[in-house]
């Protein structure tokens, strides 16, 4: 661990020499927290612990790690002419104060970093100034690309869940039943207000269902229910709030019979689930879009979802980054096809994951996290486009594509005066004990 910070300072120092940009050279500046200031004699003398790697030294150094990774394999394959320098600039404004305060900056081609809002805003001004691009490498706030056509955001913004979520409905579930589930009433509203824009556009009015189908599935139900020793009428069943008459279904055997499709909003805090069983269905799939962001809600809707499938299909679509949340057992999301939206996704049967973790532990002996793959497709994504494009870079993001470790980069101005935002965001579904990604359509 202590090695891997000497190294850094070692090379903070090297960097820092270069003054002269050569013919054809790229220029990049990486603004990362290393938090250098703190690793004085006395953390060098402490022994290495579980309590050392979460200082703050540590937080942001898989990124830095994983980001040369990526500038020694451009420099190598496409023998690109780097001059790369580092600073360490945390959340400390003065430190970007000092930061563009060097005239190496000038003359740079691309800036990644800050990593903190306030010292980004302060290097984004001055990149604006020179036309320098400057790449965000973590926030998901749209506001530090309104107005500021040089900074790239490689995050993308929840409101960039919609076109894929609009590609699903579209292809897969325009047949079934919708369910809205909101947190709160007045949970993010306009992108909940957006999402019944979606179902509303691409829904079905109606669907039909096979007699057959029909007559074997409540057949199997009474099976079930003789068992339970529930009381049923045998001639009659109510499914999508209306009554079955089952013996009218079985004279039609190849006829089908029309089901409207609803769309029924739902406030989770007044409500919960209550309204399902008025309007679900146990002769097609019903589609439960929930938006929320809490934990214990989280919960909530796994387990009662997991109750309400013992008597409807159901597929729960969940909004906006359920993926952050653990201990949501992975059988009961098998059980409920359940789809996530991510910013992330590795696939560790890929060769290319496979070979950069191999790189990552022979060079810093230690396992690689989420910020070495983010720091890797960033200096990936980005030097490469650089070395390609050259002053032309950003004209070309809209158009470039390359494959990358945990995701795809989309890039896309969503007004003529503002920066580039990243809009991708990555689907994939729980199939047996595996998250597969799922192809919506939406994808370049």
């Amino acid at each position: 661990m202590i090695k891997r910070l000497l190294n850094i300072a070692l090379c903070l120092c090297f960097l820092a020499s270069a003054e002269v940009k050569a013919q054809d050279t790229c220029r990049v500046a990486l603004m990362v927290p290393l938090y250098l200031d703190q690793v004085d004699e006395s953390f060098f003398e402490a022994e290495p612990s579980t309590k050392m790697l979460l200082a703050k030294p540590f937080s942001f150094l898989h990124f830095y790690e994983g980001f040369m990774i990526a500038a020694d394999s451009v420099v190598s394959m496409r023998n690109m002419k780097l001059d790369l320098k580092v600073y360490d600039v945390d959340n400390d404004a003065q430190k970007a104060t000092q930061a563009i305060a060097d005239p190496w900056l000038a003359n740079a081609d691309l800036i990644v970093g800050p990593f903190y809002i306030k010292p980004f805003k302060i290097v984004s001004q001055y990149a604006e100034l020179r036309n320098i691009p400057i790449v965000n490498p973590v926030t998901q706030r749209t506001d530090v690309i309104d107005n500021h056509p040089n900074v790239i955001k490689v995050k993308p913004s929840f409101e960039g869940q919609l076109a894929p979520l609009d590609s699903l409905m579209k292809n897969y579930y325009h047949a079934n039943n919708v369910f809205i589930i909101r947190e709160k009433k007045y949970s993010d509203t306009l992108i909940v207000n957006k999402i019944n824009e979606i179902v509303e556009r691409n829904i079905d009015s109606c669907s039909y269902v096979d007699n057959r189908h029909i007559v074997k599935t409540i057949k199997s139900h009474h099976k079930r229910w003789k068992y339970l020793k529930i009381d049923f009428e045998a001639s009659d069943y109510l499914t999508d709030n209306i009554s079955l008459d089952v013996n009218i279904l079985k004279q039609n055997l190849n006829d089908s019979t029309a089901f409207k499709n609803h769309i029924v909003n739902i406030n989770y805090e007044r409500d919960s689930l209550n309204p399902v069983k008025n309007y679900a269905s146990s002769m097609r799939n019903n589609l439960f879009i929930v938006y929320g962001n809490d934990k214990v809600f989280a919960n909530e809707i796994v387990n009662k979802v997991t109750k309400l499938i013992e008597h409807y299909p159901i597929t729960v679509i969940m909004l906006p980054e359920w993926s952050k949340f653990t201990g949501l057992f992975n059988d009961n999301l098998m059980k409920m096809h359940a789809i996530y939206f991510d910013d992330k996704y590795l696939d560790y049967q890929n060769i290319r994951v496979e070979s950069f973790i191999c790189k990552f532990r022979n060079r810093y002996e230690t396992e690689p996290n989420d910020y070495a793959y983010q720091g890797f497709d960033i200096g990936w994504y980005f030097l490469n486009a650089l070395d390609l494009f050259g002053d032309e870079m950003t004209e070309n993001l809209p158009d470039y594509d390359i494959p990358l470790l945990q995701t795809r980069f989309h890039f896309q101005r969503n007004e003529e005066n503002s920066g580039y935002e990243n809009t991708f965001w990555n689907v994939y579904q729980f199939k047996g004990y595996n998250r597969m990604v799922l192809k919506t359509g939406y994808e370049k």
